[in-house]
């Protein structure tokens, strides 16, 4: 991977972060779409971090998917509950886990993103959230049915 796309490819994932802590934040504090894009917009725009340069996301990713994930979510809701099997439902999972697939699935609905790499993507943050875990595993799973059954 060049320079340019990898520094891309990292800036999409920062991305996908952020508008998975405010989909987070949306449901874990009552925070609503309009408060949470604001916050999103001053988040971006501070470029240090205790003097240490990081990179700037891109915005209009994190705005998407956020947009998306709120526009649609009980659509998104009821895809991920059928992907359950009525083994579980998306009540009974971490709150981070419920972000994490109404930020996949949402950004899949925004038919920018090919599957695969948003496979990828949402199964390597997951890791990063729960590294000893079985989740990535879950997400993999559920993400994979979620998208399948968005495709119809």
């Amino acid at each position: 991977m060049n320079s340019a796309k990898s520094c891309d490819y990292k800036k999409n994932t920062i991305s996908r972060l952020f508008a998975i802590q405010a989909l987070f934040q949306m449901e874990a504090n009552g925070k609503n779409y309009s408060t949470i894009k604001k916050e999103l917009k001053e988040a971006f725009y501070l470029q240090q971090i205790q003097g240490a340069e990081i990179l700037v996301p891109n915005y209009l990713l994190s705005q998407r998917i956020i947009e998306h994930a709120a526009k649609n979510q009980i659509k998104i809701d009821t895809k991920i509950n059928m992907a359950f099997n009525n083994l579980w439902n998306l009540k009974t999972i971490d709150t981070t886990l419920r972000a994490i697939l109404r930020a996949a699935s949402a950004e899949y609905l925004n038919k920018k993103t090919p599957k695969k790499v948003i496979m990828s993507e949402y199964v390597s943050i997951t890791v990063t959230f729960y590294p000893n875990g079985k989740e990535q595993k879950l997400v993999n799973a559920l993400l994979n049915k979620v998208i399948e059954d968005l495709q119809t």
